[in-house]
């Protein structure tokens, strides 16, 4: 598998608590600054953000910021299709869809290239797919398509890659 480039997260802190009672135990929360561009305007580089640990507990949903292990580095992507959901780009007004459902993605600013042909190698073309994302496994992308390498030309990644959501920014 393909890694999706330099490290985007680097651990400012960890170890903190959050969340509240109620009888539960308190979450376990960690910082994180982001180290590139990939995630904004959501995450900008140099933003410190709080992650939920999830410790294999993680039950995946559309739309989550992800922070995830690839091979040696931490990164943070926002899960744009779950196991079993097919994902591909482009609709005709160009947008991702997700089981043939054009997805609302007022967070994407400045997007990937359309009239660039795909590429696994690269993830300079907007254009992808379609892709059936297996079970235990998500499809990534970061927010700044146009800087950021991600599931289009990665691969998925596994759902037990991930150790935490991201609950601030």
């Amino acid at each position: 598998m393909r890694t999706f480039g330099m490290m985007v997260v680097v651990v400012l802190l960890a170890g903190g608590l959050g969340g509240c009672g109620g009888g539960k135990s308190a979450e376990k929360t960690e910082r994180f600054t982001q180290g590139g561009v990939s995630m904004e305007p959501a995450v900008k580089s140099g933003q410190v953000i709080t992650v939920r640990r999830v410790d294999g507990a993680y039950s995946p949903r559309r739309g989550d910021v992800v922070v995830f292990h690839q091979g040696e580095g931490t990164l943070l992507k926002r899960v744009i299709a779950v196991g079993g959901e097919t994902v591909a780009c482009c609709d005709v007004s160009g947008s991702v869809t997700v089981n043939g459902v054009r997805l609302d993605e007022p967070y994407v600013v400045e997007n990937a290239a359309i009239d660039v042909a795909p590429n696994p190698q690269s993830c300079a073309s907007r254009r992808f797919g379609p892709v059936t994302v297996a079970k235990d496994a998500l499809f990534v992308m970061g927010d700044n398509r146009a800087r950021s390498n991600d599931s289009r030309c990665g691969g998925a990644i596994p759902v037990g890659s991930v150790f935490g959501v991201m609950t601030e920014g």
